[in-house]
């Protein structure tokens, strides 16, 4: 690739995710991450992962979720994105995608275990930190039809999320 692309001061490269909550009714798939090397080990998350060289964001939410609970969804809605920054030089750039249960055999694989996790339990469980506040932000899209765009900040390892107007 072009230097005057990736060769300059101060660039800032970010690491590209997706991450879907699908709904059914008021239950939440989620996922409880079983690799001891992945993010939000023994914790439950949306389904998600990375975004493989060529994909773009949908594809990479389909891929995901097929690979990590055997579902065949095509219709997901954008809510968010989120900018994480993680160090000096790399950060995340995450698409939060929702979509709804329309049936299938859920799957289980590697990864991790699938439950559904209804809305007002979701406290009993050990949950990624902005799980809750994730799900308010695809209400609010879905509410009024605008995609979401959030910043994440660590400082001395404790986060800061801005909501970006």
């Amino acid at each position: 690739m072009n230097d005057q692309i990736m060769d300059r001061p101060n660039t800032y490269t970010v690491i590209p995710r997706v991450v879907a909550f699908i709904e059914k009714g008021n239950e939440i798939l989620m996922i409880e991450r079983l690799k001891k090397n992945a993010f939000a080990y023994q914790k439950l998350n949306g389904i998600g992962g990375h975004i493989e060289k060529g994909e773009d964001p949908l594809s990479a939410i389909r891929r995901e979720v097929f690979e990590e609970c055997g579902l065949q969804i095509q219709d997901f809605d954008l809510c968010a994105i989120i900018f994480m920054d993680v160090e000096t030089e790399k950060g995340v750039c995450v698409f939060v995608y929702s979509a709804q249960f329309q049936g299938g055999q859920i799957t289980p694989s590697d990864e991790g275990h699938i439950l559904w996790v209804e809305r007002s339990n979701l406290s009993n469980y050990n949950i990624i930190k902005d799980v809750p506040l994730l799900l308010e932000v695809i209400a609010e899209s879905k509410k009024d039809k605008r995609v979401k765009y959030l910043q994440y900040i660590y400082v001395e390892e404790e986060l800061t999320i801005r909501q970006i107007p």
